[in-house]
């Protein structure tokens, strides 16, 4: 619109100086005087004529220009096209991003709720597999305590067969022993009515201290001290702790003076020792080792005090005791 006012004006300012050019010039070198061509005439004839010019050269504008003009409309509708486009595109990306994340967000949701399930029941199931292996182990602890009970029962059998045994075979012992010696007293008699040229040579006993180490000897093996213990004698050993049976046998608790947890078990009747004994007492025995044992509840129920049940203990069959007071 302003190309086209300005083209207006440019071609009415042409027109109005080409009429004042051709009046002077007539005026001038013809005489003519046209006396009504005033200024304003012109000027507005100059006006008119100059929209009647740019009106027809519109209107037979050369194809070139119209084809320009289309060309600068269609480039105009093109570019408002790829703006709305672009804008619909825009929207149409943000519509889709919001969905996408919000889709994502769905899944992270998903997601956690999976893992929150998955961890309440692995929870669930440590638990109960606790719950399981705590009850199978109570049932396995109630089955030991019943194994063991039963094995204490059948130990506890086992220890009063063995009281029963060693009572009758201590009773037995009594009796071989009353017979023996009455019948060695028979013998002796009747040797000592005889003559005899030569006379039978006394048994020799090693002193145990010289053959064993009174810290270590509770501590070999059975056979060992069966071996070496044959003929010793036990010279001078304190009383740790005594005590006697029903059947009137001496359980008697002793040990050397140099080493005072080394214990040796006598037991003998008043056919070796009639006298007292206390625990000032020093005893020598005169006999054989006969391996290694335990203080049991025989010994206990003799007297022997409590703190020394099943410590380990020397056992000594006795030819000879000697006790100073």
């Amino acid at each position: 619109m302003i190309y086209d006012i300005s083209v207006i004006t440019m071609l009415a300012l042409f027109l109005f100086s080409f009429v004042v050019l051709i009046r002077w010039i007539l005026k001038k070198f013809f005489k003519i005087n046209i006396p009504n061509l005033s200024r304003i005439r012109i000027v507005v004839v100059s006006l008119l004529s100059g929209l009647l010019i740019v009106g027809l050269g519109y209107q037979f504008r050369t194809s070139a220009q119209k084809r320009m003009d289309e060309q600068s409309e269609s480039k105009a509708a093109i570019e408002s096209s790829k703006k709305a486009r672009a804008k619909s595109e825009s929207k149409a990306a943000i519509e889709s991003s919001k969905k996408a994340r919000a889709k994502s967000e769905s899944k992270a949701a998903i997601e956690s709720s999976k893992k929150a399930r998955a961890k309440s029941e692995s929870k669930a199931a440590i638990e109960s597999s606790k719950k399981a292996r705590a009850k199978s182990e109570s049932k396995a602890a109630i089955e030991s305590s019943k194994k063991a009970r039963a094995k204490s029962e059948s130990k506890a059998a086992i220890e009063s067969s063995k009281k029963a045994r060693a009572k009758s075979e201590s009773k037995a012992a009594i009796e071989s022993s009353k017979k023996a010696r009455a019948k060695s007293e028979s013998k002796a008699a009747i040797e000592s009515s005889k003559k005899a040229k030569t006379k039978k040579p006394k048994q020799q006993y090693k002193n145990i201290e010289k053959i064993f180490n009174m810290h270590s000897i509770k501590y070999l093996s059975n056979r060992r001290i069966l071996v070496k213990g044959a003929g010793v004698v036990l010279r001078n050993f304190k009383v740790i702790d005594f005590g006697a049976d029903k059947m009137k046998q001496y359980h008697v608790l002793i040990a050397p003076k140099n080493a005072s947890h080394t214990y040796f078990l006598l037991v003998f009747g008043d056919d070796l020792y009639k006298g007292r004994i206390t625990y000032d007492s020093r005893i020598t025995v005169f006999g054989s080792l006969n391996g290694k044992s335990r203080i049991n509840d025989s010994q206990i129920n003799s007297g022997i005090a409590q703190r020394y049940a099943r410590k380990r203990v020397i056992l000594v069959l006795i030819d000879k005791i000697q006790v100073k007071n």
